[in-house]
């Protein structure tokens, strides 16, 4: 029987048989997942979490109530804004601050560029990936 033997980093190791390479298990097909992010000088400049955490504040009008949505703290959320800031030269978020009507955040021009090229770049990486996936493992 044909077995194709897959290794990462001479540590990890898997095997995969000819059902296996068209089924993981009976109750569907494979799929390819990947994650992605952009670094710069070695620090993380964007990925899916701050993706996320973007859009929910353009959703929510407050870096508070969408890192609350996301499970993390406010500080966390606030510290991978100013990363991201500080690593890509760019503000993120236009804030105001709390008092009569309350405070909030919305995100500058620059912000939504960066989420909707990001979001495209996305969507064709996964077209390409699902591509190549298919035709290494054989799916229709």
């Amino acid at each position: 029987m044909f077995v194709t033997h897959f290794c990462f980093y001479n540590r990890y190791s898997f095997y995969l048989t000819p059902l296996c390479q068209y089924r993981y298990n009976a109750s569907g097909l494979m799929k390819v997942k990947f994650k992605i992010w952009m670094e710069q000088d070695g620090s993380v400049a964007f990925a899916e979490g701050r993706r996320m955490l973007l859009e929910a504040v353009d959703r929510l009008g407050s870096l508070n109530a969408a890192a609350k949505e996301l499970g993390m703290s406010y500080r966390a959320a606030w510290g991978k804004i100013k990363a991201t800031e500080k690593t890509l030269g760019m503000k993120l978020l236009d804030v105001t601050t709390g008092g009569k009507g309350g405070g909030g955040a919305k995100l500058t021009r620059e912000a939504r560029e960066l989420v909707s090229f990001y979001n495209s770049y996305m969507q064709k990486i996964s077209l390409i990936a699902e591509k190549e996936f298919k035709l290494m493992f054989k799916q229709k």
